[in-house]
């Protein structure tokens, strides 16, 4: 790693840590101040408020997930600041590679001690029940019975998962810093509707009643492949192959990667 990449991902990592952690601690204030503050109004007895099951019921990895996003697709600024400095769009890039590969593995760490370090004893559930209750609930006994290879497959699963988020807010990012303020507003109200749509379908894929488009020309069989449903057996939870969702992911991250790299080599600063 030259200097100038060294430096420039140092920046970024201190920078987006700073600013998420920052985020993070205004939305506590947020999840835990406003029912405060409305048990206060109406007289709610505080003898029935737990801090335990608020915590419980945070959603970290998906705040998580949110987060790499967002922070991800802030684009322009940190272009004009680099660019400015004799930093080169490529530099800046793989910069912002290398800041979201090491922000998603530190992110990762922390949902999985608050899974397994807090919020499964509090609920007094075991490691395996709890690894049930996650994203990767699909696929959490195909590694057999051992629970600790299990979890590190999870763990893998959703490092990869938080850096193809990461990548996408690239990419989404640099496209949209492309474009003027009218055309971005366009854009930010097309892209969420495609995005919740193809959402929809995959969602349609594990319903008993799946649309018949889906049934038609291999389509469902295709999707199925993708999300490693079981070709022999019942397709019961834990029993899906997480093979092919964990390709499917580093060839989106990819596509995202690749083209959120063209796009920032066609950055420009603005008047």
């Amino acid at each position: 790693m030259n200097t100038k990449l060294n430096v420039t991902t140092r920046y970024l990592l201190t920078d987006q840590l700073k600013t998420m952690g920052q985020s993070f601690l205004w939305l506590l204030a947020v999840f835990f101040g406003l029912p405060f503050i409305y048990r206060i109004l109406t007289g709610f007895r505080f003898e029935n408020y737990s801090i335990v099951s608020a915590l419980n019921n945070l959603g970290l990895g998906i705040m998580f997930a949110l987060f790499m996003f967002v922070f991800q697709s802030l684009t322009y600024d940190y272009f004009k600041l680099f660019i400015q400095n004799g930093i080169s769009r490529t530099t800046y890039w793989l910069s912002r590679i290398y800041a979201i590969i090491i922000i998603s593995f530190i992110g990762e760490l922390l949902c999985a001690l608050y899974s397994y370090g807090f919020s499964a004893p509090t609920r007094g559930m075991t490691t395996h029940q709890m690894l049930d209750q996650t994203a990767y609930m699909l696929y959490a006994d195909w590694l057999g019975s051992n629970v600790w290879l299990n979890l590190l497959a999870s763990m893998f699963f959703m490092w990869i998962f938080y850096i193809g988020c990461g990548l996408l807010g690239m990419a989404v990012g640099s496209l949209l810093a492309l474009f003027n303020k009218h055309t971005q507003r366009i854009l930010i109200m097309v892209i969420p509707i495609l995005g919740v749509f193809a959402l929809g379908m995959l969602i349609s894929l594990t319903s008993p009643n799946t649309p018949k488009f889906m049934q038609s020309s291999g389509f469902e069989n295709f999707l199925k492949f993708m999300i490693g449903y079981p070709l022999h057996g019942q397709a019961l939870s834990g029993n899906f192959n997480p093979i092919m969702p964990i390709v499917s992911m580093i060839v989106g991250c990819g596509i995202t990667g690749g083209l959120s790299l063209i796009f920032y080599k066609r950055l420009h600063l603005k008047n």
